[in-house]
């Protein structure tokens, strides 16, 4: 090979060399794994809060492609909701959406929502009271207090009853001695115990065996979350419809996630999360009715409390609430509010 031949083999190789050079940073950002956005829920697939959150990753999924990997965790694949804070805390998880339920235990203010005041009422009062001054202050407690983001507002559950095995409640009287399942809330415990009840504090995939062993006697769920379950395949009996409390879950993401996170990508989480709230409180609506309809195909016999028994029991359960706030470590300047707007608010049949 002459001189001018090598010369030639010899640029062409550095040309080749150089040319995968500038193509590596290429082939890396594309071999590149994309920032991780996991999303935890501990309902079932089939539960109406895992399928408004599913819609909810969904359409960050769409919005943010090419920019993170959204992955959505039912069932408690991941985390059960009473983990989901220290996971968030810990940067294991970057969004989740657990009930008011578990809250209470880190911020005394949200133990509000189970306050005696709102048993037997309506959704509406929760929503403006949510609306209120005193929702104000809850939400700028949870985000100081945990060092999270609240993403939005609040999507539905439902309202709360008592769903028993073998014996039915006709009355709140009816309750005294029963063991009967909480899913968490300090104001859910002093609340029944002020009944005469004895609550237990069981996670709700820890719940069907529970009822299977005979260890309850009632737990206090929604129709929803009876039928996502098939409970009345694991005794569950009967239903006293008194509205126990209004439950919802609060959308949170880790605070120091939150704060990598370019301001666009932000907004755009906020505005995904909005646009699903209406839905997914309509949707939560229609499930507990229609739950309700396939409980009593399942010969689930329900008990509906008169106005006059629902009012009685809640003026009695207001004698012990401003020990209850005591309990709860529920500022004063707040249940003072809370009463103060309760006082002045008109509920709606």
């Amino acid at each position: 090979m002459g001189n001018n031949q090598r010369e030639m083999t010899l640029s062409k190789r550095i040309l080749t060399f150089a040319a995968s050079l500038l193509l590596l940073p290429c082939l890396t950002l594309s071999a590149a794994h994309l920032p991780l956005i996991r999303i935890s829920v501990e309902n079932t697939l089939s539960h109406v809060q895992t399928q408004a959150v599913e819609h909810f990753a969904q359409r960050l999924s769409e919005r943010l492609k090419d920019q993170y990997e959204i992955q959505f965790y039912p069932a408690a694949t991941l985390y059960k909701d009473s983990e989901v804070f220290r996971a968030l805390s810990q940067g294991k998880l970057e969004i989740a959406v657990p009930g008011t339920w578990q809250f209470d235990r880190y911020v005394s203010e949200v133990g509000v929502f189970q306050l005696p005041s709102l048993y037997g009422r309506t959704a509406e009062t929760t929503y403006a009271l949510l609306e209120s001054e005193v929702g104000t202050h809850i939400l700028e407690a949870i985000e100081h207090t945990m060092n999270i983001k609240v993403l939005g507002r609040f999507i539905d559950l439902g309202a709360v009853h008592l769903f028993s095995t073998k014996k039915p409640i006709k009355t709140a009287k009816d309750i005294i001695d029963q063991r009967i399942r909480v899913a968490g809330g300090e104001g859910n415990i002093l609340r029944l115990e002020a009944l005469g009840a004895k609550p237990v504090t069981i996670a709700w995939p820890d719940l069907p065996l529970a009822l299977t062993n005979g260890n309850l006697d009632a737990a206090l769920t929604s129709y929803e979350t009876l039928a996502s379950a098939k409970l009345w395949n694991f005794g569950i009996r009967y239903v006293y419809e008194d509205s126990q409390y209004f439950a919802q879950y609060i959308p949170i993401a880790s605070s120091s996630f939150w704060q990598r996170l370019p301001r666009h990508v932000q907004q755009t989480i906020l505005d995904c999360w909005e646009e699903g709230v209406d839905k997914a409180r309509r949707e939560a609506f229609l499930a507990q009715e229609r739950a309700k309809i396939k409980a009593i195909l399942y010969f689930v016999n329900i008990i509906q409390p008169d106005k006059t028994e629902v009012e009685i029991t809640r003026n009695f359960l207001q004698t012990f609430e401003k020990d209850h706030a005591e309990q709860m470590g529920i500022p004063v300047e707040l249940y003072e509010a809370f009463t103060a707007f309760l006082h002045d608010y008109k509920e709606e049949p």
